[in-house]
């Protein structure tokens, strides 16, 4: 469906002949935003990942993440290397716990009539996950 604004036009003002000719040109309608060509390629892209198999976030910055908290449990050992595999375990399921995170808050804001995600959607989402949830901890 596309969007387009006109202008306002009173109905006892009726044009001569003269005058329906330029208001012609000055009533045409512009269009602003296609939302069909917008809806399709938001949809597109979303089949797109859910077919794909590849990590979502960038693998250096999460390693950086990684060993930035390695150093806050553990800060008096010298550990510096992780395995590519245990790198690669803790992604899978950095990524899996936030998607389902996310699915759960989205069906919150559904159930408010909203489409929007807001920030107190996921705030209700944690306490309803309760205290034994990873986060809450």
């Amino acid at each position: 469906m596309v969007r387009r604004k006109s202008i306002p036009r009173t109905l006892s003002e009726e044009p001569t002949s003269g005058e329906t000719e330029r208001r012609g040109r000055r009533n045409r309608t512009n269009v602003i935003v296609n939302k069909r060509k917008r809806k399709s390629r938001v949809l597109q892209e979303i089949k797109h990942l859910r077919k794909t198999t590849h990590f979502l976030i960038p693998k250096l910055p999460f390693s950086r993440l990684i060993r930035e908290i390695m150093l806050d449990l553990f800060p008096r050992q010298e550990i510096n290397k992780i395995q590519a595999s245990a790198l690669e375990a803790l992604q899978e399921a950095t990524e899996m716990y936030i998607v389902q995170f996310f699915e759960d808050a989205l069906l919150l804001a559904l159930h408010a009539k909203r489409v929007t995600l807001m920030r107190h959607d996921m705030i209700l989402m944690r306490r309803l996950r309760g205290r034994s949830d990873i986060i809450n901890r």
